[in-house]
């Protein structure tokens, strides 16, 4: 079954006056930004749009791939209208990339999975939550080709198709209104006469939390796809909600081999839950401790420094300048963003060299102690601890580089590797 004209249209003009109502602000802002070739989202709540409406709750639980088609185009229409309504448009232009991404489903279990989606669920759109575990690198996909029939010289488009690993299925015939025939065609993408349509893509490794599954289970893992805007929006070891649709794709048929299906997350709004998991409730007596502390400290904040560094792992005596650098990383930085868009991280490395009996396994197991994701592992037992030491690279001013794969298969799912004997790992 496919939605019908009317129902396509109903769709849209309840989406288009919805946006319109709530999100008209997100709007504008969206229109007063500079990049007319950016993706946008503007980020619906799906749990106030279907008491809006509850026939389109019904059409998009049923046909979720395409209702969300629909939620753009109404969405660059609802965008049209409002800067037709803005009396002051000299600092607004019409975008064309803007997307629906839909979140806050109701939690019920036909819609939101800590586990992962199974077969039954392909077609549905659901909530899954779980952890990064693998992110590769951002790809550029042509997602669509032109044809030009060499009888009757139509142009027409051919999509990629998702299910086949985006490959292009050539036409059989002449997709012309008309009635032509012809099943000759040249493809026109990447030649002068149309540019390739391509996009962002990148494919991240999701797997399910291990504190929230029974004893002895095994934690499974699911490939999700990204796409436009959604490109970097998480890193490995996050803990990420994925509102999208359960779909799954196989690679091209060959005669004698059997055909492998895999069950993937086609993504349409990631949701990083870092924040929340690692914010720290801070009652006022706490607060009023800390400001009494730095009240007496304040004409030698340096003073206070060092009565903190003097309470940092109190195991070891002395070696102050190596307490100040391990408060320093566990503190941690800022992460920026610099002009060509690159995110810098702002937690730093650091590496304890010296004497066996100096004390620095002291410090890494007070480091693990005190942070809540972490893990503490020796350079022989990486492996066993989710952490895969799988290169070693040698650039041509001849230093060494070590490549680490983090796996996080523990409970913590770390943001902290403490790696003692790091030695042991190049044996």
């Amino acid at each position: 079954m496919v939605l019908s004209a009317d129902q396509v249209a109903l769709i849209g003009q309840v989406f288009e006056s919805y946006v319109l109502e709530h999100h008209r602000d997100d709007i504008l802002g969206i229109l007063r930004e500079a990049d007319d070739q950016a993706h946008y989202p503007v980020v619906v709540d799906a749990l106030t749009l279907f008491e809006t409406n509850m026939e389109i709750g019904e059409y998009f639980n049923a046909f979720p791939s395409e209702v969300l088609p629909i939620f753009d185009s109404a969405l660059r229409r609802a965008a049209l209208a409002a800067l037709q309504d803005t009396a002051d448009t000299a600092q607004l232009s019409l975008k064309q990339n803007l997307h629906a991404r839909v979140s806050g489903l109701p939690v019920c279990p036909e819609l939101t999975r800590e586990h992962i989606p199974k077969t039954k669920d392909v077609g549905h759109f659901l909530s899954v939550t779980g952890t990064v575990i693998r992110t590769s690198s951002v790809k550029v996909l042509e997602f669509e080709r032109s044809y030009i029939c060499n009888k009757c010289k139509h142009v027409f488009a051919v999509k990629a198709d998702f299910e086949q690993y985006y490959a292009f299925c050539r036409p059989s015939a002449c997709l012309n209104e008309e009635g032509c025939n012809s099943i000759k065609f040249t493809c026109l993408s990447g030649t002068a006469s149309s540019p390739t349509c391509c996009r962002d893509y990148q494919e991240i490794k999701i797997q399910e939390q291990v504190q929230r599954l029974s004893v002895g289970s095994i934690p499974r893992c699911m490939v999700v796809v990204l796409e436009d805007d959604l490109v970097d929006s998480c890193k490995s070891g996050d803990d990420i909600t994925v509102y999208g649709v359960v779909m799954q794709r196989w690679k091209p048929f060959h005669e004698g081999s059997r055909c492998d299906l895999e069950i993937v997350l086609k993504a349409n709004y990631v949701k990083v839950n870092n924040e929340q998991l690692a914010g720290v409730v801070i009652d006022e007596e706490v607060r009023k401790e800390f400001e009494d502390f730095w009240e007496r400290h304040r004409n030698d904040p340096l003073a206070g420094r060092n009565e903190i560094l003097a309470s940092l792992c109190p195991q070891v005596f002395g070696l102050y300048l190596v307490k100040l650098a391990v408060a320093m990383v566990l503190a941690g930085g800022v992460q920026r963003t610099d002009a060509t868009g690159t995110r810098i991280r702002g937690e730093s490395h650091l590496l304890l060299v010296g004497d066996p009996g100096t004390g620095k396994s002291q410090f890494l197991k007070y480091a693990v102690k005190i942070m809540p994701r972490s893990v503490l592992t020796a350079g022989i037992g990486s492996t066993s601890a989710g952490i895969l030491c799988f290169g070693i690279h040698h650039d041509p001013l001849g230093l060494c580089s070590i490549m680490f794969l983090l796996q996080p298969i523990n409970p913590s799912s770390p943001n902290w590797i403490c790696l003692a004997e790091f030695q042991k790992t190049l044996t």
